[in-house]
C-alpha cells in the first residue's frame, strides 16, 4: 500500500455541523485539505468517515500521522527536530514592540491583545483566613469563560477546609511539601505537583515547616467564591483513588526539542481541565493559535510573552493568561532554558496548535 504523505506539518482548523457527514482525507494528496477530493484512488488508502456530534470548530489532522483520527494530536511535532520558532519576518516586524509594564509597577497585570496578560502576584494585597491568603488571578471579570484560577499564600499551620460547589479543581504546588486533605482521604504532596479534587469534594492543606508555601488552583467550571467550612466532608470519590501526580521523567511526551508530561488529565478524573509541565529551550516559538482557553505559571527561566501588537516580560512565579484562539508566542531568553505549568479547557493535548 501506498504511505501517505503529509499535507501539511500544521493541523487544519474547520468549522463543522451536527450530524453532518465528512470524509477526511488520509492519503494526504488531496486539493481539499483536509478533506476528500477522490486522489486516493489507486493508493490503497481510503477516506476516514465521520460525523460531528457537535456545532463548532475543530482542527483536522495535516500531517496524516495523528493516533486520533481524524482530529490532530500533535504528531507533527515528531516531524521536526527542532519546533517552529519565530521567523526572521516575525522577529522584524516586532522588533519595535515595547514592554508592556505591570499596572502596579512591580506587581499586577501587564494587559496584551485579545485579553491576554501577564500578572505578577502580590499575595499581601489578598484576604486572609487562619493561616492562608486567597485570591482570584483568573476570573470572569478578566475576560476568562470558562476556567479561573485562585492563588493560596500557605503560611505554617492548617487550614479550614474549602471546595468550589460544581467544579473540578486542579492544584499545583511549585515548591516546598504539604499535606492535603481531599474530603476525608490524606495525601503527601511534594515539589511540581498536581492534584485533582472531584466535583463536590473539598479539601484542607496543611504546612508543616517553618516556610510559607505557594498554591495555585485552576477552577472549572468558573465558580464565584470558594465555600469554606470548619467540617471536613466525608465524601472522598473512591473511583478515583489515586490524585497527586508528580514529575516522572519517563511520561515525558517529546515536541521536536521541547517535552511536556501531564500530570492530571481524562485518564485520571479530570474531564474539564488538563494540566501539564513544559521544558522549552531558549527559543522563540513562532505566533501560533490554541482552540483551548490556557493559564500557564512560569517555574524557571525569563523571557516574554508576544501578542500581535504588544509584549510582556515573564519570569518565575508569574501568571499567563490565554484567553481561547488567541495568538502568542512565548519567547524564553534563558540559557538554561524555562519550565511551566499549564492548565487549559477543554481538556485534550497539549501537543496541538494550528
Amino acid at each position: 500500500m501506498t504511505k501517505a504523505v503529509i499535507a501539511s506539518r500544521k493541523p487544519f482548523l474547520v468549522e463543522l455541523q451536527a450530524g453532518r457527514a465528512y470524509s477526511w482525507c488520509a492519503c494526504g494528496r488531496s486539493a481539499r485539505q483536509p478533506f476528500c477530493d477522490g486522489s486516493h484512488a489507486g493508493t490503497g488508502i481510503e477516506p476516514v468517515r465521520f460525523k460531528s456530534d457537535a456545532d463548532g470548530e475543530a482542527v483536522l489532522c495535516g500531517c496524516k500521522r495523528t493516533g486520533r483520527v481524524p482530529f490532530c494530536d500533535g504528531a507533527h511535532n515528531a516531524l521536526v527536530e527542532k519546533y517552529e520558532e519565530a521567523g526572521a519576518d516575525e522577529i522584524q516586524a516586532s522588533a519595535s514592540i515595547q514592554v508592556t509594564p505591570r499596572s502596579g509597577g512591580s506587581t499586577g497585570k501587564s494587559l496584551l491583545d485579545g485579553g491576554c496578560y501577564v500578572c505578577t502576584i502580590d499575595p499581601e494585597s489578598m484576604p486572609r483566613r487562619g493561616n492562608v491568603r486567597l485570591g482570584p488571578v483568573i476570573n470572569a471579570g478578566d475576560g476568562a469563560r470558562s476556567l479561573s484560577q485562585w492563588f493560596m499564600l500557605v503560611e505554617p499551620g492548617e487550614s479550614d477546609a474549602l471546595g468550589f460547589p460544581g467544579s473540578e479543581v486542579v492544584l499545583f504546588l511549585p515548591a516546598g511539601e504539604l499535606e492535603l486533605t481531599i474530603s476525608g482521604r490524606a495525601f503527601h504532596v511534594g515539589p511540581e505537583t498536581g492534584v485533582f479534587v472531584a466535583s463536590g469534594e473539598a479539601f484542607r492543606v496543611a504546612n508543616r515547616g517553618a516556610a510559607s508555601l505557594r498554591l495555585l488552583f485552576t477552577v472549572c467550571p468558573q465558580c464565584p467564591e470558594p465555600v469554606w467550612t470548619n467540617a471536613m466532608p466525608d465524601n472522598f470519590d473512591s473511583a478515583i483513588p489515586a490524585r497527586a501526580f508528580g514529575v516522572d521523567p519517563s511520561k515525558r511526551e517529546p515536541m521536536a526539542d521541547r517535552f511536556y508530561q501531564v500530570l492530571n488529565g481524562e485518564e485520571n478524573g479530570s474531564r474539564e481541565v488538563t494540566q501539564f509541565i513544559g521544558e522549552v529551550p531558549r527559543s522563540r516559538a513562532a505566533a501560533h493559535r490554541h482552540l483551548y482557553e490556557e493559564a500557564i505559571m512560569i517555574l524557571t527561566g525569563e523571557g516574554f510573552m508576544w501578542t500581535e501588537a504588544a509584549r510582556a516580560a515573564v519570569q518565575p512565579g508569574d501568571i499567563i493568561f490565554l484567553p481561547r484562539k488567541q495568538i502568542h508566542s512565548l519567547e524564553c531568553t534563558s540559557a538554561a532554558g524555562m519550565r511551566l505549568m499549564g492548565a487549559f479547557y477543554p481538556s485534550g493535548s497539549p501537543a496541538v496548535n494550528y
